[in-house]
């Protein structure tokens, strides 16, 4: 788990593109298949929304995610899970935990609302070029879904916790087709952004550490 991330944005976009080449989606897990640890705990995402426009010729990508979370939570977590038709996702056990405040022309904050994580807020802002959006279209035709999973950990370590999740697919994919010429391919635009917005965190991460 990826907790109390430093640093700052600008260098880790920097190797952006190189680990998004190295990613390799083969797992089979999901969040759903961990069973929670602490049934006392619970957290609740109020909204979740995906943003992409166009900013000075570049692709400016904005995910926002705002919940709630029991007094007892000490912080929280958050992973973004692409399923395949076939079964498999994205996803490899990485929850990103907060707080985490890096600021810039590009962002990333998943913060408490005050002094504790009764209420929090996750947003990242991303820019990246157009021209490199591209991907092999044969890897991306059987996505279903894209979904947000947040956990709430009553203990420091993140041993004792319990989740939630929105499914944002119908967003995403309304976002992109506007972005887009309507010609595109709906399901490879989809998993392009997702591929530069979110997944890039934790792969960054585990090939920066």
């Amino acid at each position: 788990m990826l907790k109390g991330w430093s640093g700052t944005m600008s260098t880790y976009m920097s190797k952006f593109f190189l680990f998004l080449i190295l990613f390799s989606f083969v797992a089979y897990a999901h969040p759903s298949e961990e069973k929670p640890t602490d049934k006392s705990i619970w957290i609740i995402i109020d909204y979740a929304n995906f943003n992409l426009k166009e900013e000075d010729g570049l692709a400016k990508i904005e995910i926002e995610v705002e919940g709630r979370a029991s007094s007892n939570v000490h912080h929280c977590g958050i992973a973004f899970v692409v399923v395949y038709k076939n079964g498999s996702t994205n996803y490899n056990g990485v929850f990103i935990e907060g707080p985490i405040n890096i600021s810039g022309k590009e962002k990333l904050i998943f913060m408490p609302e005050g002094n504790n994580w009764t209420k929090w807020r996750f947003y990242n802002l991303a820019y990246a070029p157009k021209e490199k959006l591209g991907i092999n279209e044969s890897k991306l035709e059987n996505i279903t879904s894209f979904e947000i999973w947040v956990r709430g950990y009553a203990d420091e370590e993140g041993k004792l916790w319990n989740q939630t999740y929105v499914n944002l697919t119908y967003t995403v994919a309304e976002e992109i087709e506007e972005f887009y010429s309507p010609k595109e391919n709906k399901n490879e635009l989809l998993v392009i952004a997702i591929l530069i917005t979110i997944i890039a965190i934790p792969v960054i991460y585990k090939f920066l550490k």
